[in-house]
């Protein structure tokens, strides 16, 4: 047992590093290259990875380079198990339609998102068969060298209208799952330990995506999302966390579970009134409330009252 946290303490030390400064690392490997290699063949190199981010940059934004693959790698069950990190089902999902999943909260690092929708260690597509989730992030994910690769690989895609309007409208065929995690870095600075808030009331642009290409609503929640970190905040900054290891960069020990709920299916209105949007969205609400009120016992969480902000 201790080997085996050991094992999965380095891995995903090593994770976190390589993803937090990834630009710092780059950097670093180009100067020594340029100074004990060859500074004219590092550049060179550098010109043509520069040149396919460039011929590339619309990849983010139409359907991004999945690669079934790498999302299977050991690694990702290595990282699952250090929380470890559940899928739970509610209700089979029809692969013949496509599906927006809201995904709350957001917490510290979305822990639950990235392991259940950008890998297969949670076995996705053994509980959603035919059922493809494309986890949308930050646009500027996608303009660092090599990392942008990593997560176009696994499925991550830029949350921009446009690429969500590249799955949902059927261009791209059915079965597609879009994964909004709709409280954005507005619910990040709201994350606290034992808490669970929800920025949500004033979030509506992926109703309306809903709305005008007729596709199932699902909310989803993850008990144990913010507790990976503990949140303090001192004269020197507003907030700041600490996990574990000297430096606290590793998250707590703590279990990551994700239920996903059942579908709210969306009748097609290629123009919606701002009625239509708002009656969807608080059926949407009523929805995500009875979903985490239903599961919160399960989880340790019978004593913590969701807050919709």
């Amino acid at each position: 047992i201790i080997m085996k946290n050991l094992i999965e303490d380095l891995v995903l030390f090593f994770l976190i590093t390589f993803l937090i400064l990834s630009p710092f690392i780059i950097l670093f490997t180009f100067i020594l290259l340029s100074y004990f290699w060859s500074l004219p063949l590092t550049l060179l190199i550098a010109l043509i990875y520069g040149s396919w981010m460039y011929i590339d940059r619309y990849t983010p934004v139409r359907g991004g380079r999945w690669s079934d693959r790498l999302r299977r790698l050991s690694i990702w069950s290595i990282v699952s198990n250090y929380f470890p990190v559940k899928l739970i089902k509610t209700e089979d999902l029809d692969p013949n339609r496509n599906y927006i999943f809201g995904y709350h909260p957001h917490g510290t690092a979305t822990v639950g998102a990235g392991i259940n929708f950008l890998t297969e260690a949670t076995h996705f597509s053994t509980l959603f068969p035919s059922i493809r989730p494309h986890l949308m992030g930050l646009h500027t994910n996608f303009f660092c060298p090599f990392l942008r690769e990593l997560f176009l690989s696994l499925g991550e895609c830029s949350v921009s209208r446009e690429s969500c309007q590249y799955f949902l409208n059927g261009s791209s065929g059915q079965g597609n799952a879009v994964v909004i995690v709709t409280g954005g870095m507005k619910e990040l600075y709201l994350t606290e330990y034992q808490r669970m808030i929800f920025y949500l009331k004033k979030r509506k642009g992926f109703i309306r995506l809903a709305l005008e290409n007729g596709v199932s609503l699902v909310p989803v929640i993850t008990f144990g999302e913010n507790e990976h970190y503990r949140h303090y905040k001192n004269w020197i900054s507003n907030r700041w966390i600490w996990g574990r290891s000297i430096v606290g960069c590793l998250p707590l020990r703590h279990p990551v579970t994700t239920v996903v709920g059942k579908p709210i299916h969306v009748n097609q209105i290629i123009d919606p009134s701002q009625t239509d949007i708002d009656q969807l969205h608080d059926q949407y609400l009523q929805a995500t409330e009875q979903l985490y009120n239903t599961n919160k016992a399960n989880y340790g969480f019978e004593n913590v009252k969701l807050e919709i902000i």
